[in-house]
């Protein structure tokens, strides 16, 4: 993470990533009330994992084994993570494949199979965060071609997963997010706020704006009392500083700037680190002459974006 930020192009890669975030996100007023955008997020990347890791017998994704999973890995309990699924295939996220004919003690198992939809979401998340990499470490440019590849996508989706599992959280290293991240849109509000800030210094305004309270709730998808509660909290903690009046506006804080910076210097090294060990991963199994675990049909490989200066969706 030291090496990445001492890299002259750190600070545009991290905007780049940063704006191509802002610009996938949608709010979802339903799973808001379950789970907030890190429970989800981290929910989904369990779902894919245990599709592209299955047990010794062979069952990957099921109801208990993703449930008991949210709850060994802290992202939620058994019961939200239940509603989580359900609220998942009614969204196309998630659909019942055929029956397993391994035996559960209650009978044949039903798997849950990940749809192109759910792997569309994650494969654009990575080539933003790979793309924006690539200005500063050629490994992004080599990871985003990859997702391309169907081998080298599921070899990545198993090491993220894996390093979930023991315990590598972003957030450890950039605990002055974690305030924003535990909130429904709390990390795009945060992104928002830097955005303009640099929007500012760009035009050779070295004051950066403030954004009303009005405009971040409609950025984020939440409500103004949403807005309000999390800008006090924040405040508190000096991450941002919000001026006088019923529309007053609300400003990034140095201490905010930072905290986005820790945060994308530990997801680009996560990045890089999983990347490296999936392209090493495909290399040996194609030097073995072996492919990797088998896919479901429908889960093709999906396009990524169109690469360029800005490959926000």
């Amino acid at each position: 993470m030291a090496a990445l930020r001492q890299q002259p192009g750190f600070s545009a890669a991290v905007d780049q990533a940063m704006r191509g975030l802002t610009g996938m996100y949608r709010g979802h007023l339903l799973p808001n009330r379950i789970l907030n955008d890190r429970g989800r997020l981290a929910l989904a990347l369990c779902t894919l994992y245990l599709h592209h890791e299955p047990d010794e017998n062979g069952v990957g994704v099921t109801v208990t084994r993703l449930s008991n999973l949210c709850q060994d890995t802290g992202i939620c309990s058994r019961g939200r993570a239940k509603a989580m699924i359900l609220l998942m295939r009614w969204a196309g996220f998630l659909e019942v494949g055929r029956t397993s004919d391994i035996r559960a003690p209650s009978g044949r198992i039903r798997p849950l199979v990940p749809t192109q939809r759910l792997l569309d979401e994650h494969t654009r998340r990575w080539a933003i965060m790979s793309g924006a990499l690539a200005h500063i470490d050629p490994l992004g440019s080599l990871i985003l071609a990859g997702l391309d590849n169907p081998d080298f996508l599921s070899a990545l989706i198993r090491q993220l997963g894996r390093r979930y599992m023991t315990g590598v959280r972003l957030l450890d290293t950039a605990r002055a997010l974690a305030l924003f991240a535990e909130r429904d849109g709390g990390l795009m509000m945060a992104f928002l706020l830097a955005a303009a800030a640099n929007d500012a210094l760009a035009a050779g305004n070295d004051t950066p704006p403030a954004v009303s309270i009005s405009a971040l709730a409609r950025g984020c998808h939440v409500s103004r009392a949403h807005v309000l509660k999390l800008a006090r909290e924040a405040e508190a903690e000096g991450l941002l500083r919000r001026l006088p009046g019923f529309e007053g506006g609300i400003m990034a804080t140095s201490a905010l700037h930072a905290g986005i910076e820790d945060f994308f210097a530990a997801g680009f090294s996560a990045l890089m680190c999983c990347g490296r060990d999936a392209l090493a991963d495909v290399e040996e199994r194609t030097r073995r002459g072996t492919g990797t675990i088998a896919h479901a049909p429908h889960m093709a490989m999906a396009q990524r974006p169109d690469g360029g200066s800005d490959i926000r969706p």
